[in-house]
């Protein structure tokens, strides 16, 4: 559990550092289906949601692996160029 909350807070942190808040803006829908495993495989019972952050929670790379994939967070290697470049399109 104490694992858990340190990964949430170092997950803020990552938010708050390379967040893409131009993407998140415009689509909090996906966003809040992600987040309450609402659609695609990843499709679970609203009840079973708090277990399953829990455990995505103790391995907070692939978390921050799947923000990055789904462009919620930007890489570690983008200058603020390509930053730019890729919201472009938005």
């Amino acid at each position: 559990m104490i694992l858990s909350l340190t990964n949430l807070y170092k997950l803020i942190q990552i938010l708050r550092e390379r967040g893409n808040w131009k993407l998140i803006r415009r689509s909090r829908k996906q966003l809040r289906h992600f987040i309450l495993c609402r659609e695609g495989m990843n499709r679970k019972p609203i009840v079973f949601v708090p277990f399953y952050w829990l455990e995505m929670l103790r391995g907070l790379d692939v978390l921050v692996w799947r923000l990055e994939t789904f462009g919620f967070i930007y890489s570690t290697h983008l200058s603020p160029v390509d930053r730019q470049k890729i919201n472009r399109y938005l």
